[in-house]
């Protein structure tokens, strides 16, 4: 992918009083430019793994620390694919995200078809020294795989870890920087039609990235 004009340096975020999980809640963080619109308390799951496996349970209740912390692991999965480029793709976004946040714990893992997976990143997340794992689906939609299948696997690798709570989070869904990412590919491949630019690292290689008369 050719770069985009984003800085990569930590932020804190900066949560509402006592951050209430509530249906509507504004979160501001220290750039303009990184809103979240809401948080609905509908739209990730959060299981505490303490007798709490199943994905079918009771969510957990009560006050929870709405920031990430020192001791939490973040998990970034997407789906896994079978060409080795676009795993290690995966790879490339968990070291900006690292960087990006400055969380400390932040580990890869595809849903199937290649490692590390969720229950291998779950286990090197503990590993580091979590007490609390964010499983956070690089998905655009809520569709089956978030809402089965990797709470599931989530469910089944929190099982050797009885004493570590976990939340999976909504998918990335509807956010305004969206926007701006689809457009930036479009202009980026028009030039890469009209010879302006070379290939970007998401085709490489491939060929595909040409206009079809």
């Amino acid at each position: 992918m050719h770069p985009v004009s984003i800085s990569f340096q930590p932020f804190t975020a900066t949560p509402a009083n006592n951050c209430p999980l509530s249906r509507s809640t504004n979160v501001r963080y220290s750039h303009d430019f990184l809103k979240l619109l809401t948080i609905r308390t509908n739209s990730g799951h959060f299981a505490m793994s303490s007798g709490q496996n199943s994905t079918s349970g009771p969510e957990t209740t009560g006050k929870q620390d709405c920031t990430v912390g020192e001791n939490d692991g973040v998990i970034i999965v997407d789906h896994g694919s079978r060409r080795q480029e676009s795993n290690l793709m995966l790879n490339d976004f968990v070291t900006m995200f690292r960087s990006r946040t400055g969380y400390r714990i932040v580990e890869p893992a595809h849903m199937e078809l290649a490692e590390p997976t969720i229950k291998e990143a779950f286990g090197k997340c503990v590993e580091q020294g979590a007490s609390r794992i964010i499983v956070s689906p690089y998905f655009l939609s809520p569709g089956r795989h978030w809402k089965q299948d990797i709470p599931s696997l989530a469910a089944e690798a929190s099982k050797e870890h009885s004493n570590v709570a976990y939340i999976v989070t909504a998918p990335l869904g509807l956010h305004e920087l969206m926007v701006d990412i689809m457009n930036d590919r479009i202009n980026y491949c028009l030039k890469h039609v009209a010879g302006d630019v070379g290939e970007c690292t998401v085709c490489a290689g491939t060929g595909k990235c040409h206009l079809y008369t």
